[in-house]
């Protein structure tokens, strides 16, 4: 159906459905993640203090068992009209972590069952300590020292001495949503019952989140087995150290300032706490969750832009016809294959009413769905991961509540993770290195059959910014990045805690490797997209045809980048910005560029106000 350019043909990422074109969970309006500002209760009751957790945790809350959501800080003023509700002890998807943290979500806690999950674990713990039997964390020491008991009269310093002796995290700070969402996650395995956690610890990670008392958490310091060095970041700011911004607030406090400016005071940790809480990999998981839902927004744009250069060259699009695909029937080609045809349906070249350019086109033309479709893959297992990790019992030692007993165990690592975020690095290079091979391709065709004489005078006659066709090395410098990047990183560990911690999965350095390859990424798109607009325009200039809604956009989009901006840098930064937006279904024509383009990183952690989520 031929619709005027004008028309929004949505390109998210999606499996089978509308939901699934979205790539966000419908209440998910915008991707931009703005200030966070404080909010209370929905019923406008007081939230209790730290001290007072307890005591708040038992009592419940009139009118319901589970009592009503609570509402979490939002973004740039106010909640959605309508907010998704997530209840903490319930199983969480990423999409649940990732709109909690970022304020699209309320949460809501059944207040009764946990703490009877909570009460319960208590009791293991109190007997453990009245019997003496050794307990890893419980009456017992940490890593060397876990043949050490804990004298009782020493066990409430023990607590805050965990906490401040794996303070060890150094590095940029992390941005907001990240450290709510590793908040988020820790309590839903926390509510499990397994950790011997106090309900004070359980509530007072709930109050952080309520309040917006969010902690500062250094970027490095995880080896992937428990983010002890990071966690103890959160457990500072609980008891009244560390760092915290200030409520509603892009200002940096001492952690005791922030609390007090919530209206909370410092917890007093409990037998056990300390390692409850930075004995999980709550942030590893968190991060995890965020890095899932960016990279598939990113494999949605990367059908995008691959559908702008099927458009510039002219290609054959038997290879995405869905026979084709059907014949070999992995999903992610399925998808990729579908939503490339979807961008492309009500232009002349998939209507068939302009001639392609060749019966076959190079690989890199022609099997985007198939490698475009691994990477989808690659990103529904990994979904399957995180969400076991989101909702299991992850804690050293383990509390049975059938037997009553701490069990020593290994769940604390996650290789899975490790490896899973290794995999995805290798199909996003593979993505990558066809992107790159596709940027040479044009670059080709607008230097085809143009003298060099006229190549001079287009350049040095142009009054505006001309694009460089130079860009394929650019293209090939970040493909050498990424593909660089795409290297294992989970095999490199090494031994700590004097020799008994002998294995790690470092799958928080595998996580931010692959944050700083979806940076690289993007960037390669843009160059792709930018050359892409500049073929299109040759080619309509001798031959007038009509494009397909998205690229009619995008490619308007970019001539008036490229018409307001004078510096490559600035114009692939604003390319990035368009497909995004063109992605999330905003008016293009509405974006002009101005002196200082967006951040393309998809957290600035230098100045939190300008959090995204992309």
């Amino acid at each position: 159906m031929r619709n005027d350019h004008g028309d929004r043909l949505p390109l998210l990422p999606g499996r089978g459905s509308a939901a699934w074109h979205c790539g966000l969970h419908p209440g998910v309006m915008s991707d931009t993640l703005p200030d966070l500002v404080r909010t209370g209760f929905h019923d406008g009751t007081e939230t209790p203090t730290l001290t007072d957790a307890s005591a708040s945790l038992s009592a419940g809350v009139q009118g319901s068992p589970a009592g009503p959501a609570l509402r979490c800080p939002t973004t740039r003023g106010a909640m959605n009209a309508h907010p998704r509700v997530v209840e903490i002890g319930a199983p969480l998807t990423t999409t649940d972590v990732a709109d909690v943290a970022i304020g699209h979500a309320s949460v809501r806690v059944d207040r009764r069952k946990i703490l009877a999950r909570l009460s319960s674990a208590r009791a293991v713990v109190d007997a453990t300590l009245r019997s003496g039997v050794p307990a890893y964390g419980v009456n017992r020491g940490l890593g060397p020292l876990r043949d050490h008991e804990i004298p009782a009269e020493l066990m409430g310093d023990f607590q805050r001495y965990v906490i401040l002796s794996h303070a060890a995290a150094i590095g940029k700070p992390l941005s907001r949503i990240e450290s709510r969402a590793a908040v988020v996650t820790r309590l839903n395995t926390l509510a499990a019952g397994a950790s011997g956690a106090s309900p004070a610890l359980f509530e007072g990670l709930l109050e952080l989140l309520l309040r917006d008392v969010v902690p500062v958490i250094p970027d490095q310091g995880s080896v992937g087995a428990a983010d002890l060095s990071q966690l103890a970041a959160i457990g500072q700011v609980l008891i009244g150290a560390g760092e915290a911004w200030l409520p509603g607030s892009d200002e940096v406090v001492p952690g005791a300032t922030a609390l007090a400016a919530a209206g909370l005071r410092p917890l007093v940790l409990e037998a056990k706490d300390a390692l409850a809480l930075v004995g999980s990999n709550a942030l590893s998981v968190a991060s995890a969750s965020l890095a899932h839902r960016r990279s598939t927004l990113v494999a949605a744009r990367a059908d995008l832009v691959a559908a702008l250069t099927l458009e510039a060259l002219g290609a054959n699009l038997s290879p995405f016809k869905e026979v084709v695909l059907a014949a070999r029937p992995h999903p992610g080609q399925q998808v990729s294959g579908a939503r490339i045809r979807e961008v492309l349906s009500d232009g002349d070249l998939a209507q068939g009413v302009r001639p392609t350019a060749s019966l076959q086109d190079p690989i890199s033309v022609r099997t985007v769905p198939q490698v475009h479709g691994a990477l989808l893959d690659q990103l529904d297992d990994l979904e399957r991961v995180l969400e076991v990790e989101l909702n299991c019992a992850p804690d050293n030692p383990f509390l049975d509540a059938t037997t009553g007993e701490f069990i020593s165990n290994g769940n604390f690592s996650i290789t899975n993770i490790a490896v899973s975020f290794d995999a995805l690095r290798i199909g996003l290079a593979h993505v990558a290195l066809l992107a790159e091979r596709r940027v040479a391709i044009l670059v080709r065709h607008l230097r085809q059959g143009v003298p060099l004489a006229e190549q001079v005078q287009r350049v040095t006659s142009a009054t505006g910014y001309v694009t460089p066709l130079i860009l394929a090395q650019t293209a090939s410098a970040l493909v050498a990045q990424i593909k660089h990047a795409a290297t294992p990183i989970s095999l490199s560990g090494t031994t700590v805690g004097d020799g008994i911690e002998d294995h790690a999965s470092l799958a928080y350095s595998s996580i931010r490797l692959t944050e700083a390859t979806l940076d690289h990424v993007e960037r390669l798109f843009a160059v792709e997209a930018l050359l892409a607009a500049s073929v299109i325009a040759v080619a309509t200039r001798s031959r007038p045809f009509r494009l397909a809604s998205p690229v009619y956009r995008l490619r308007e989009a970019i001539l008036e980048v490229t018409r307001r901006s004078h510096t490559t840098a600035e114009v692939v930064d604003w390319v990035v910005e368009a497909l995004r937006r063109e992605q999330r279904g905003d008016d293009l024509s509405e974006m002009r560029a101005p002196a200082t383009p967006p951040p393309v990183s998809w957290f600035d952690r230098d100045v939190s106000r300008h959090d995204q989520l992309h």
